[in-house]
């Protein structure tokens, strides 16, 4: 090492697929230098080191409208409802600079990956597009068509720039508008997605015609539609905090007792931040309603799950090296883990890693 040079030890374990190790990052300045496993050294944080959190379902455009007032799903973000009346109105400045502010969250709160929901066709996307220009977190953008009519034409233009198409839900629209894009996403190797049965029950049959990459909610699904999803291989995005806004409460023990591949979002950034170290202590503490997850489990929601839900292109590494996203939580009590999803605080991510560089991000 060079003189001048500042080694630093951040972590006292790593979280794995199977479980936590022992285990720290050695850095170099503002650099990783090397992921050890084993023992830490002395003056090592008691921190968790994780894979960076996957926000697996936003809708940052309307960040700007936040606090959204008390309403029915149908009154707030549904057609007509306060969310369009909002978008509708407010200019593009507005949006971007509540876009900014939720990505910017986002990055010092240790979320490496976010799936957007855009709506406003090919000019919402783009100017997502421009807000994520040079920023250290990956966007997958989702664009939407702006109506049914010559939705071919408009869907192929969204997917030059986007990473597919997600749809406000199979009652909405037109089954032939969903399936017609269904197949353009497949042929184009871009990801197809929609909300489904969040608050009340939608033929599961016409959703998985579809063949979608993954749907969110289903927090009014019967067990049947559950267990055909998992034997389908479509995983469910669940989003806590938002759906308890709306006192609906997505089943997590039965969707993973059934082998769905289960993930997390924050959903509208009007009616709550994306925080996903938050939304995870949520899925933990909701889940008791269902009888409860692990620790394990809901820390797995946050991070690898995401990964696999959103890894059609092959592109979203599980694995833990230098050159991955990461995100230090410090934590108290005698089990890390519990600690991690009962009681760590935002205040307490204490790095985050993007490819390699580390930032210690200020949080108040």
């Amino acid at each position: 090492m060079n003189a001048g040079m500042t080694e630093d030890h951040i972590g006292r374990w790593l979280f794995q697929e199977d479980g936590l190790v022992p285990g720290y990052l050695r850095a170099v300045d503002d650099t990783i230098e090397e992921v050890c496993f084993g023992t830490p050294p002395s003056d090592s944080a008691r921190s968790v080191i994780l894979p960076a959190f996957v926000n697996a379902h936003t809708h940052i455009g309307d960040a700007f409208a936040h606090p959204a007032p008390k309403g029915t799903v149908e009154d707030t973000v549904g057609p007509g409802g306060y969310k369009h009346r909002m978008l509708d109105s407010a200019g593009t400045v507005e949006k971007i600079a509540g876009m900014k502010a939720s990505i910017d969250l986002m990055s010092r709160t240790g979320t490496g990956i976010f799936a957007d929901f855009r709506e406003e066709g090919a000019d919402g996307a783009n100017a997502l597009h421009r807000v994520l220009a040079g920023r250290h977190i990956r966007g997958v953008v989702l664009g939407r068509p702006v109506s049914a009519e010559n939705v071919k034409d408009e869907v192929q233009d969204l997917l030059r720039t986007c990473d597919g198409i997600a749809f406000s839900a199979v009652s909405d629209w037109p089954l032939e508008v969903l399936e017609a894009t269904s197949r353009i996403c497949r042929q184009s190797g871009k990801l197809f997605s929609l909300h489904a049965s969040e608050v009340r029950r939608e033929r599961i049959d016409d959703i998985l015609s579809l063949k979608p990459d993954f749907v969110v909610h289903m927090t009014a699904a019967a067990e049947e539609d559950l267990v055909e999803c998992a034997r389908a291989g479509v995983p469910v995005v669940v989003c806590p905090t938002s759906n308890a806004f709306f006192n609906l409460y997505p089943d997590i023990p039965r969707l993973l007792d059934l082998g769905v591949t289960v993930a997390l979002g924050t959903d509208n950034a009007m009616i709550c931040r994306p925080d996903m170290l938050s939304e995870m202590r949520a899925a933990y503490a909701l889940s008791r309603r269902f009888g409860g997850i692990s620790a394990m489990d809901a820390i797995s929601l946050a991070t690898l799950s995401g990964r696999k839900v959103l890894n059609a292109e092959g592109q979203i590494t599980t694995e833990m090296s230098v050159s991955d996203d990461l995100v230090a939580v410090d934590v108290e009590g005698e089990d890390p883990l519990l600690g991690l999803v009962s009681a760590a605080a935002t205040a307490g991510v204490s790095a985050v890693a993007h490819r390699g560089k580390l930032r210690r991000p200020t949080l108040g």
